[in-house]
């Protein structure tokens, strides 16, 4: 067995979560097999998550900053666009193909040292489309840094 999936839940694209507990460590190990390399390099981690709330934290990196330390939007977007996609298969009960529709932002201030709470609620889940917000809230204080929308659409 590679390095790669050793000890790692495999979550099976063609069978339904109902047969799968799709649970945390399978929402993770989904996310490491379906996202790119820059974006694992977020460090996403998920850390709760159901059909209609799934929850992840977005670490503090420096490479992820930009002037003043703060976490930059670009890789806030991402970490939510990401979260997305475990929040969107645990809605619909099993990881098929889908993409991004629309991802839309509101930045409310700075995500700094502490990282940010990241929740997913699904707001609709229907037979083409999933909707959902993301909030990001700053670990240390609580406050809401972010918040987005987004909609995903099953090819």
């Amino acid at each position: 067995m590679s390095e790669h999936t050793e000890d790692k839940p495999q979550y099976k694209p063609d069978i339904p979560a109902s047969r799968v507990a799709f649970d945390a460590a399978a929402a993770a190990a989904l996310l490491a097999d379906v996202t790119a390399p820059w974006v694992r390099d977020l460090g996403l981690e998920v850390t709760e998550i159901t059909p209609s709330q799934s929850r992840f934290f977005l670490p503090f990196s420096d490479r992820l900053t930009r002037d003043a330390g703060m976490i930059c939007g670009q890789a806030i977007v991402a970490a939510a666009d990401t979260a997305m996609i475990a929040a969107v298969t645990a809605a619909i009960g099993s990881y098929g193909p889908i993409t991004t529709v629309d991802i839309a932002s509101r930045f409310l201030r700075p995500l700094g040292a502490a990282g940010g709470e990241i929740t997913v609620d699904i707001l609709k889940a229907g037979r083409r489309l999933v909707v959902g917000r993301i909030s990001i809230a700053d670990r240390a204080s609580g406050k809401l840094a972010a918040e987005l929308n987004s909609t995903y659409a099953r090819l």
